[in-house]
């Protein structure tokens, strides 16, 4: 039977166990409170619904996203983190990401079965299902790696409580079990991917201690959508205020592929406005300056932001005819953020351009 909330801490400590008394009483009622009510905002999608008496520990949702989702054991090579699966799907569409915890007494086989029982009755089709040593190894971590801010399921205004026991959320289980489902729509394919696994007591202290032998279930959900065009252009009469007010113009409308410093071809119609722009004052001169979030190595994002700068440069100068003379290239990485890392909004606002009078 679950916990009810405001139980004394003994009686807390009494129900779950000896296991937690190296812990502060107190530390533990509240994080099993915690624990044991939903995460602000969160809900159960139609696809998969709950298994009963589980808590939605995080969710995360995205309008448009793309999941790599495993349709095959792991690599033998933990490190390679390029290739992590025998085996991937890359979906793209809507994606709602649910971190469940079920309630204690019961398998990482039972509520998983429940799970995957629900959506092949929904009309999903398997394409892929493993259990233990036939999942690869450290399945677990591949799947969700807390380092790793992709896999994050922190929502907004989550307490410092429910931070750390999402950290400690499939630190380390037993009992394997994962599947992928798919369903086909004239709009494209619909994915569900559902993994289960027996929480250890592992690395987290007493958020560690609240989460062991119960299971958590990881469910990924991919609806297939069109992505929003919401391409942000600033128009050169803007830039030429922006410059004027502030000295810099910020610019989200230069968009390059992942990790690669290649301008898409629809960051035309921003580098026309910039080009506009500096053609109307021959006398102005600007530095480009690119920006990354913090997400990877400094001296690679420096090396990279450096790199997009510089082709930012080149297109201004040869497609649209500004003497490269009035440009210098600077890549600044992450060292000068204008939102928050923590978040992906906050992310997607420092990855930008922006043209800085010299």
């Amino acid at each position: 039977m679950l916990a009810r909330l405001g139980l004394m801490a003994l009686a807390v400590m009494a129900m779950i166990g000896a296991a937690h008394a190296k812990w502060n009483p107190d530390v533990i009622a509240r994080l099993l409170a915690e624990a044991e009510k939903d995460a602000p905002m969160s809900q159960d999608h139609p696809f998969t619904d709950r298994y009963e008496g589980s808590f939605i520990l995080g969710q995360t949702v995205k309008v448009f996203d793309e999941r790599v989702l495993p349709a095959g054991p792991t690599q033998e090579k933990f490190y390679d983190k390029q290739n992590l699966f025998t085996k991937a799907v890359t979906a793209q569409g809507k994606v709602t990401r649910t971190a469940y915890l079920a309630p204690e007494g019961r398998s990482s086989l039972e509520v998983f079965r429940n799970y995957r029982n629900a959506v092949a009755a929904k009309g999903f089709e398997p394409v892929f299902e493993c259990a233990g040593a036939t999942c690869g190894k450290e399945f677990y971590r591949r799947i969700h790696r807390k380092e790793n801010p992709a896999s994050s399921f922190m929502g907004k205004s989550y307490s410092r409580d429910r931070e750390q026991l999402l950290k400690a959320f499939v630190d380390k289980t037993s009992d394997v079990r994962y599947a992928l489902f798919r369903k086909a729509g004239a709009g494209g394919d619909d994915w569900v991917a559902i993994y289960a696994g027996l929480n250890m007591d592992c690395c987290e202290g007493p958020s560690s201690s609240i989460m062991k032998d119960r299971v958590g279930v990881l469910v990924q959900v991919v609806q297939a959508g069109v992505m929003e065009d919401r391409m942000v252009t600033l128009k050169a009469e803007d830039i030429t205020s922006d410059i004027a007010r502030q000295g810099r113009a910020v610019l989200y409308g230069i968009l390059f592929d992942f990790d690669k410093a290649d301008i898409k071809a629809e960051s035309e119609p921003q580098l026309a406005e910039m080009a506009k722009a500096l053609k109307a004052d021959p006398k102005l001169r600007v530095f480009i300056v690119g920006h990354t979030d913090n997400q990877g190595k400094l001296d690679y994002n420096t090396g990279l932001s450096q790199r997009r700068a510089e082709a930012v440069v080149k297109a201004l100068s040869t497609v649209h005819g500004i003497p490269a003379s009035r440009m210098t290239a600077r890549g600044l990485a992450s060292l000068a953020p204008v939102a928050t890392n923590r978040s992906d909004e906050g992310r997607a606002k420092n990855r930008r351009v922006e043209l800085v009078e010299q």
